[in-house]
């Protein structure tokens, strides 16, 4: 999984030089070459390797509610950014067995920041075991994503958006999701809060965090799985009350 992370960042480096083919894919959404690119050396090793099971995919779609075991990619996260030369962008790889995570990758190519954790193992930082620290809400820098794809979404989003601003130290959106539960993984970040998650976007990072000494609830308070649909992860110190400014 490292290896193959290393060969598909290599790839969206090249084309991030580049001039960028850029498509609108949906509402607010978009993508380009390399989130192509970079999933086909993705689909051609998972497909043909020694661990071969159903591929979710952000753009290849999938199946995963018909599996219990199966692989979770997303070949680009952030392809806003990369879209536009922002050069905060990365790609997630995890494996899911008998629904349970077992294993995740999180790379940021250009920083060569490479994220990885173990059911049971721990989480790693390019080889340096990570922690999660114990901070207070108040002390904690959250990464807040939200959806604005319909106004529903959009006015839940900036409700806990206003509700976090009173209540940590800072609010960011960096704009990818493998950077922001990574980083809260290593520390860098005190939390993550998002209402629109897919498997793709969470299923390696929360692993992480997990294995980091983090936790990780839908906005209800449920434990993680890779199906859920939003996402509150923290430290073990500011989950409860980072939980208590998302709940609906």
């Amino acid at each position: 999984m490292e290896k193959l992370a290393r060969q598909s960042g290599a790839v969206l480096l090249k084309k991030f030089a580049q001039t960028r083919d850029v498509k609108v894919k949906g509402f607010k959404d978009l993508v380009t070459d390399a989130d192509f690119a970079a999933e086909k050396v993705m689909l051609k090793a998972l497909q043909t390797g020694r661990f071969s099971a159903p591929v979710l995919s952000e753009e290849k779609g999938g199946t995963w509610l018909d599996e219990q075991t199966y692989w979770t990619i997303d070949p680009l996260d952030g392809t806003i950014n990369y879209a536009f030369g922002n050069p905060l962008f990365g790609l997630n790889i995890a494996y899911v067995q008998n629904g349970k995570a077992t294993h995740g990758v999180s790379y940021l190519p250009v920083l060569d920041e490479l994220f990885y954790a173990q059911a049971g193992k721990g989480a790693w930082l390019n080889g340096k075991r990570i922690h999660c620290p114990k901070q207070p809400l108040e002390n904690s820098v959250i990464f807040c994503a939200w959806s604005k794809r319909s106004q529903q979404t959009d006015r839940q989003g900036l409700r806990y958006l206003e509700a976090l601003s009173h209540a940590a130290l800072s609010i960011r959106d960096p704009g990818t999701t493998s950077l922001g539960l990574a980083y809260v993984a290593c520390g860098r970040y005190g939390g993550y809060v998002y209402n629109n998650a897919t498997p793709w976007d969470i299923t390696a990072g929360a692993l992480m965090i997990e294995e980091a000494g983090g936790k990780v609830t839908d906005f209800d308070g449920v434990p993680w799985n890779p199906q859920m649909k939003t996402i509150c992860a923290g430290n073990a110190k500011n989950h409860a009350a980072l939980l208590k400014t998302v709940r609906p």
